[in-house]
């Protein structure tokens, strides 16, 4: 079927084709239907995907950002610490826990046991010193006691039996020379006999030397050699002891037990990173603040200065000077902000709370500490 008609041009002479009614017909329909279907496809497509989406609500600060009550300030990032600082106890020795017998928040005095190791081996070795010690006085007591009674009265009678020797050889002797000396039996019995005297008289010097001996006790040097040996052992009963007192490991202040991280049977290593038992005392409360250094020229010693809780305006506490800690270190508390430099260098602050009874700070918490400045910056 013909849907394009041949025609003149009545300019050129040249034939053209030109649509037929059938073909002028379908026009609207190619060119406004079509399209019109592809864009409402389009948009049904757009609004199933949007209605699959699940909707975020956006949200909204439920707390009221920290404000400056100050039109000049110096703001900085404060730590809340007990006023003694945080105190984490420790151990000296090496050992297995016996026993943990304080909780956190329990109030300590000084000297107070906070844990202890496993002591059996050293209480055992303490005994056997306690032993040794007695025996070292028992020899030193001995010594000491010199000379005894019965030794004295043996060592005289010695002395008595030897005399009597000697008398009785004399006595034979003598009675020899009465009878003569020129009878053969003399010339021989007379140096048996002067022997038995020479021999006599020797075992009489020796009784009395051993009677004087005895007569003067215990020698000086004796003496001195039991006393060391009573001091040798006493050190060594003193050592055990103090090992068993390191091994009960006590508070070194008084406060309040802030933190445990031991348990019954577990090891515990000296020199560990590991935090045993904090301690802090909590009667009153300090804030250590961060300054920045390009803001420490700003900061002035007479200056007030508020502490405020982190996301919080409502609470706000006035802060007393303590002290500036007169070294610039590297910063260490971080603020989160995504513009916040941390290749910086800040002066460190101390205030204390000035209303020390307040429970709406605990040791370990974040604060933003606002210290107010000079309009003109001068200090």
């Amino acid at each position: 079927m013909d849907v394009l008609i041949e025609s003149k041009n009545p300019r050129k002479g040249r034939p053209m084709l030109r649509p037929s009614a059938r073909l002028r017909s379908l026009l609207p329909f190619r060119y406004v239907v079509i399209p019109s279907i592809a864009l409402l496809g389009i948009g049904l497509s757009v609004y199933t995907v949007r209605s699959q989406v699940p909707r975020v609500p956006i949200a909204t600060g439920s707390v009221e950002p920290a404000k400056s009550p100050f039109e000049e300030r110096i703001a900085g990032i404060g730590t809340v610490l007990p006023s003694t600082d945080v105190v984490s106890v420790g151990t000296a020795l090496a050992g297995v826990v016996e026993e943990v017998v304080v909780v956190e928040g329990q109030e300590v005095i000084v000297g107070q046991l906070l844990f202890r190791l496993d002591g059996r081996q050293t209480r055992a070795e303490l005994v056997a010193a306690l032993a040794r010690l007695d025996v070292a006085r028992g020899k030193f007591a001995a010594v000491k006691a010199l000379p005894r009674a019965t030794t004295l009265r043996a060592s005289e009678a010695r002395v008595a039996s030897a005399m009597a020797q000697v008398v009785d050889a004399q006595g034979r002797l003598d009675r020899l020379e009465e009878l003569g000396a020129n009878t053969a039996a003399s010339r021989n019995e007379r140096p048996r006999l002067e022997f038995e005297l020479a021999a006599a008289n020797a075992a009489l010097e020796s009784a009395s030397a051993a009677r004087d001996e005895v007569k003067q006790g215990a020698w000086p040097e004796d003496l001195a050699i039991a006393a060391a040996e009573v001091a040798v052992a006493r050190a060594d009963v003193l050592r055990i002891e103090t090992q068993l007192e390191r091994e009960a490991v006590k508070a070194t202040i008084s406060g309040t037990v802030l933190y445990i991280d031991i348990d019954p049977g577990e090891l515990v290593v000296p020199g560990s990173v590991q935090q045993v038992v904090a301690l802090g005392a909590l009667n009153q409360l300090h804030v250590r603040v961060q300054i920045d250094e390009m803001d420490a020229w700003r900061f002035r010693s007479d200056a007030k200065a508020v502490a405020s809780p982190r996301g919080g305006a409502r609470g706000q506490f006035p802060l007393k000077l303590l002290r500036v800690v007169p070294l610039i270190v590297p910063k260490k508390l971080l603020s989160g902000d995504s513009t916040e430099r941390v290749d910086v260098r800040v002066m460190e602050v101390e205030y204390e709370l000035e209303n020390p009874h307040t429970m709406a700070l605990l040791p370990g918490q974040m604060v933003d500490v606002f210290i107010e400045a000079a309009v003109d910056g001068a200090r």
